[in-house]
């Protein structure tokens, strides 16, 4: 039988799909192991421990939840685009598991990944407010409503991460959220 070769990027988007939908626990690597047609001798080709492989599966989600939908955002060419785009790629994403409700409870335990969470959280805060003003709301007000943007996002995530979205949700919430709550 041909030995299965197995990549760090199929490691880490398992694990980020199981912690996603188990935390930590579901990162048993026999099981990870078995589920990718591979040896566990695999995984420590790649990471040298379990805590590296959490670090890396941390890592490589904020790039992909945060630096991709912003440069995503990016590519519309005025500001109030940008932040509709941004507000769509939100209201978009569910059934993915909840990666960052396993994430804070991960800071919780080890303080090095809550000033991580923090960090991820500032930088999508400080990325809506750059937007807001850039669409010409002053600063401290831009700042406020960022934070309410984002916290406003996390309670409907919470409350649609296990339903499938049609296509006229997202474009609902962006369409009151730029009304009431951005008034643009």
């Amino acid at each position: 039988m041909p030995k299965v070769i197995v990549t760090e990027e199929q490691w880490i988007r398992l694990g980020m799909k199981r912690f996603a939908n188990n935390g930590v626990d579901g990162l048993v690597i026999e099981r990870m192991a078995s589920e990718l047609g591979c040896s566990k001798s695999s995984f420590y080709w790649y990471f040298n421990d379990r805590s590296e492989f959490i670090a890396k599966i941390v890592d490589h989600w904020a790039h992909v939840t945060t630096q991709q939908v912003m440069r995503k955002a990016d590519g519309a060419e005025q500001s109030l685009e940008r932040l509709i785009a941004l507000l769509t790629q939100m209201f978009s994403v569910t059934r993915v598991g909840d990666f960052l409700f396993y994430l804070r409870k991960l800071g919780r335990e080890n303080p090095y990944y809550d000033e991580v969470l923090e960090q991820i959280e500032r930088t999508r805060m400080d990325y809506a407010r750059q937007l807001l003003i850039q669409a010409g709301m002053d600063p401290e007000t831009a700042g406020h409503k960022s934070s309410l943007l984002y916290h406003y996002y996390l309670g409907w995530y919470e409350r649609h991460k296990d339903q499938s979205i049609g296509e006229e949700e997202p474009h609902r919430h962006v369409d009151l959220l730029r009304r009431q709550l951005l008034g643009i």
